[in-house]
């Protein structure tokens, strides 16, 4: 089967959706309405609750640990979710004449890191030790070995050690509140076994970590593209297996036939929300409807399709998790050139890209959801009275669209170059109270994006120091713009946005 992650640095992640019906046409303003009075709800940041990154071992590297505090610090990431905890270059698990040895040495190091620095491990349990493993199938540049264990009984016990060592360390009452997922995407080449054995693997996995502690969190199937939930479920109520989450991931490229049954069944911003749901309905039909729904792996990198993606899922999830914080990123192998990964908030030299900067303006999103229209608009009023209100613009992809003129994520996948209109936003706010201004701060092809600048160095693919400082420079967000707020009850305000920008209104209490 196709390598998944090849696909998406090939074949790109693309950079279109869709308002989800709220697209007028292009010389047509579109209302927005917000009775900033009025609240409807809780408003959950469940998209902070985990970031994904490459294998465990990168933690050691020091820009890594540079993206990590940036992103902790703007987007306020809780958890960080990585691969290859087990991989032979960690050196958990090695074997003599007298039989398995397991040192947790690297593991502690890593997860003290985290912990000073704020997030706590979201535990992927992957890949198996070699000298654990039933053959030599590996994968990636970092050459993790996805075989099954040749005896499940020496994987339990590995868990086994593996849990009682953490809670040892941290105690119950932190790692009570981690996550333990099992290994990740077995439905394609991350696993050269079979679902069978996956499940049972999956059987050995949460009993050895109950085994320490009743209170502890597992999950699963961690497939790509939706794929499992129904029979993983069904296996988990016949034996009586322990389950707490369900995860699995989606991309907006996911092959369509696949996960629908149809090819081009939904447009292309159509294909997260519509698979999520599905799949919700997956667990809520089954034997244990109750279970919260992660996904542990997605991505995009335009601003605008992120935050309609996040929009529309809300209430869905339990919580979503980017991937990947940082371009410190190794699975097709060590990167030749800045702005070259499809993946990352931040790309090389810790420079920031768009898609961090939307994070960033999400996260100063408040926690109480505000009533409006049926707009692309997220409305929120904080817990000090300030209000917060995202808003953007996002072009639909057609599917029969030229491809030409989509810029995919490749080679300089951290701006945006999507054909499109500029859209007027008309905004009309009930109950502002006399508030006489706002501040704007906007993400787009230009705003929040270094690319534009690398381009006008002649793209060098080593810059020079004084270079990364002015691409760092470039990268960061303009400061905030102050606009008038007309007096009246409705105050009409009016904003314009570029193809895919997004831009966030901030009101004083």
């Amino acid at each position: 089967m196709m390598d998944r992650r090849y696909f998406l640095t090939t074949a790109g992640m693309g950079v279109a959706g869709a308002m989800g019906g709220n697209l007028l046409g292009a010389d047509a303003p579109t209302p927005v309405e917000i009775d900033a009075g009025r609240v409807t709800g809780a408003f959950p940041h469940y998209w902070e609750k985990c970031v994904g990154s490459d294998r465990t071992m990168v933690a050691f590297r020091e820009p890594w640990v540079h993206d990590l505090i940036r992103v902790r610090r703007d987007a306020g990431v809780e958890a960080v979710r990585c691969h290859g905890l087990f991989n032979d270059e960690m050196g958990v698990c090695t074997k003599d004449a007298s039989g398995y040895r397991y040192n947790f040495l690297y593991v502690d190091q890593i997860y003290d890191r985290m912990l000073e620095l704020g997030v706590r491990p979201f535990v992927e349990l992957s890949f198996t030790p070699s000298p654990m493993a039933s053959g030599n199938s590996k994968i990636f540049f970092y050459r993790g070995n996805v075989t099954p264990p040749a005896r499940m009984e020496d994987w339990g016990e590995l868990i086994r050690l593996f849990t009682d060592h953490v809670v040892k360390r941290y105690g119950i009452a932190e790692v009570g509140q981690w996550k333990f997922e099992v290994w990740n995407e077995p439905n394609i080449n991350f696993w050269a076994g079979t679902q069978e054995e996956y499940f049972e693997m999956y059987r050995r996995s949460a009993i050895a970590i109950k085994s320490v502690d009743r209170r502890l969190q597992v999950g699963g199937p961690s497939t790509a593209a939706l794929k499992w939930v129904p029979e993983f479920l069904k296996y988990c109520v016949a034996k009586d297996v322990p389950v707490d989450f369900v995860s699995t991931h989606v991309y907006p490229t996911d092959a369509q036939t696949p996960l629908f049954g149809k090819e081009r069944a939904h447009k292309f911003e159509d294909v997260m929300p519509a698979g999520i749901r599905a799949v919700k309905q997956q667990v809520e039909a089954s034997h244990k409807p109750n279970l919260p729904l992660w996904i542990t792996e997605w991505a995009a990198q335009n601003p605008a399709f992120i935050a309609d993606t996040t929009k529309r899922l809300t209430g869905v999830l339990e919580a979503m998790s980017y991937w990947t914080l940082s371009s410190v990123f190794e699975e097709n192998g060590i990167p030749g050139r800045i702005f070259g990964q499809t993946f990352g908030m931040l790309d090389q030299w810790n420079i920031p890209r768009p898609s961090l900067h939307t994070f960033a303006l999400m996260h100063r999103l408040g926690d109480q959801e505000l009533a409006s229209n049926d707009a692309p608009v997220m409305a929120t009023r904080r817990a000090d009275g300030s209000l917060a209100v995202l808003v953007w613009n996002l072009i639909p992809r057609d599917p029969a669209i030229n491809p030409e003129r989509v810029n995919y994520l490749s080679n300089e996948g951290a701006c945006l170059m999507l054909d499109g209109p500029r859209r007027t936003f008309q905004f009309k706010f009930q109950g502002l109270n006399g508030r006489k201004s706002a501040r704007v701060t906007y993400v787009d092809d230009k705003r929040g994006c270094a690319v534009p600048a690398w381009r006008a160095m002649g793209r060098p693919q080593y810059p020079t120091r004084e270079q990364i400082q002015q691409l760092r420079a470039a990268g960061e967000l303009q400061p905030a713009e102050a606009l008038p707020i007309p007096q009246g009850n409705p105050a009409e305000l009016t904003l314009e946005l570029p193809p895919e920008g997004i831009a966030l209104l901030e009101f004083d209490r």
